[in-house]
Order: structure tokens, then sequence, then C-alpha cells
């Protein structure tokens, strides 16, 4: 049985850096990085699969070179790919990843016949052979599909929130988010769906849908996570940052994982935020993925510095 299966995106991105990021009609000159494999779900599997669960992907790309770098790449890190789809003709989409010496980015995402797999690619028998589904907003009809077809199963679906959450009427939202046993919003996904800067105010909204339990992640402010009558907060570990590129990314997988353990959601907060500390300390959404021996020394360290202090 697979602890982990996630449903969506495996990219190319062409990471260029920069000086500060362009501004409106403003031309500024980069030096290429790379190419990383990238995809929000594909960064998702890595990670949990490099810190130890057993992690499967159902994304679509293409038979072009960004493709066969994208599968090769899961291939590589351990996640198991029986439910890929390779489609012939189809072309990977790809994302021009701009980043600054400050570790923030700025990215496009250029859309292809490769982006996602259909409804008809999915084979829930697969699917269904995991503790965990995780998914994310980029085709919300697809969560809804995903949702309806594992009701009455054991499979716990989780969804990463962005921004783009209020491209659909509410009413769907409210059918999807009652199939979501974890919401994994950021600031402005929370915001833009809930129509409130009130992180608590738009915490209780997706409970009062059905989520049962809110991750809200709120970048250098840490992680906020909510459960009907119960709330607590994780602030971040200070590291030097030299991309943030899948570090939210890093951060649920490590989170679902360690619930797949059966751990409580506080350690799994901890050491979650711990993982996507170190996520962030090289250029690459995967570069630095940890396992949870780097995790757990990591923890160690910085709370033996601690009580030195």
């Amino acid at each position: 049985m697979l602890d982990i299966i996630g449903i969506g995106d495996a990219d190319v991105d062409i990471m260029i850096h920069v000086d500060h990021i362009p501004s409106h009609d403003e031309k500024v000159r980069g030096s290429l990085m790379g190419l990383f494999p990238g995809g929000i779900i594909a960064n998702f599997c890595c990670a949990a699969s490099t810190f130890g669960a057993k992690a499967g992907a159902v994304c679509k790309v293409g038979q072009d070179s960004y493709g066969q770098i994208a599968l090769q790449d899961l291939k590589n890190r351990g996640v198991d790919t029986a439910g890929m789809v390779v489609e012939p003709g189809a072309q990977t989409y790809f994302s021009v990843v701009h980043l600054d010496n400050t570790g923030e980015k700025a990215l496009t995402v250029v859309v292809t016949s490769g982006f996602l797999p259909k409804k008809e690619d999915l084979d829930f028998e697969y699917i269904r052979s995991a503790k965990r589904v995780h998914m994310t907003t980029l085709d919300l009809d697809l969560v809804d599909f995903v949702g309806q077809a594992l009701k009455g199963s054991d499979v716990k679906l989780s969804l990463d929130i962005e921004g783009t959450a209020s491209k659909a009427d509410w009413e769907t939202w409210k059918r999807v988010l009652g199939c979501i046993d974890t919401a994994f919003p950021n600031e402005a996904g929370l915001a833009a769906l809930c129509k409130t800067t009130d992180i608590q105010k738009g915490a209780q909204m997706l409970l009062n849908c059905g989520v049962k339990t809110v991750v809200v992640t709120c970048g250098a402010k840490g992680v906020k996570i909510f459960e009907k009558g119960v709330s607590f907060e994780h602030p971040i570990f200070p590291v030097e940052v030299k991309d943030t590129t899948g570090a939210g990314d890093c951060f649920n997988a490590v989170y679902l994982s360690c619930l797949t353990k059966g751990w409580p959601m506080e350690k799994a907060a901890k050491y979650a935020s711990a993982a996507a500390a170190i996520s962030v300390s090289a250029v690459g959404s995967r570069t630095a993925q940890p396992t949870l021996q780097q995790v757990e020394t990591f923890i160690a360290e910085r709370e033996l510095g601690s009580h030195a202090n």
C-alpha cells in the first residue's frame, strides 16, 4: 500500500538568476541557472519519497525532452510512476522562474497540452491503494471529480489552495471542501477564497464546510493550524535562503508523511517546518529536499543551540 499519491502537475523549471525581479515594462539581464524538474505535485511526491513515505505520482507529461526529465527524476527519487500519463504528441508544460539574490522568485507557468491529467486518465484502483491523496487547485473540477469518487473509501484527500482559488463559484467550493480532510491554503489562497484577511475567520469558514484540518502557511510568520475547537502556531526555523521554490510543496509533503506514521499534528508541523527550512538552502525545488534523518539532525542542532544560549 502506498502512503500518499499526488494527482496533478509535473514540469521543468527554467531557472534564471536576476539582480531583481522585473516590474511592468522593465528589461533586466539574467543568467541561466539550469533546467530543474518541478511542478507542485511532482515536487510534493519527491519530497514525501525522500522523507521516507511510499509515494506515487499521477501526472501528465509528453514524449518530449522535458517529459523525459520530469519522469526520470520522479523515478530517481523513488516515486512510484505506475500512474503517470505519458501522452504522445503532447508538450510537457514548463515554467520560467526569475530568482533574485534574496531567494524570492517570480514565476510564469507556460500551460501546454501536457499540463494536467484528465478524468479518463485516472485509475481509481491504483488511487485507492493509498492512505492519502493530495491535489492542488489548478483544476478544481478534477478535484471535485476525485473527491466524489473517493467518497465512502478510507482514502483521505488533501488540497493545496493557492491564490487562484477564487475562480470557482462558492457552491462548487463547498462541495469540494466537504470531501477534504486537510486543506493547505497560503495566506493569499485563504484570502482569495474566503474574502477575508482574517486567518482565523477564513479557517473557520473552511472547517464549517467540512474540512477536518486547515493548515495555513504564512511565509516568514510560520504556520497556523486549525481544527474545530483547537488551533496552534509553529514558527519558521531561520535559515539563509537561496531559493524558496517548492518550499510549500516540501512542507505539505512532510506534514502528511508524518501523519501517515500516526504522529500528532504538532510534531508533523515541527518536522514539516524544519524540512521546508532545509529545502530553501539550495537552488532548485528538489535539490535540498531532506530525509527524515536530516530533519531530525537539523531540529536537534537547533534545540541544542537554544539550550546553550
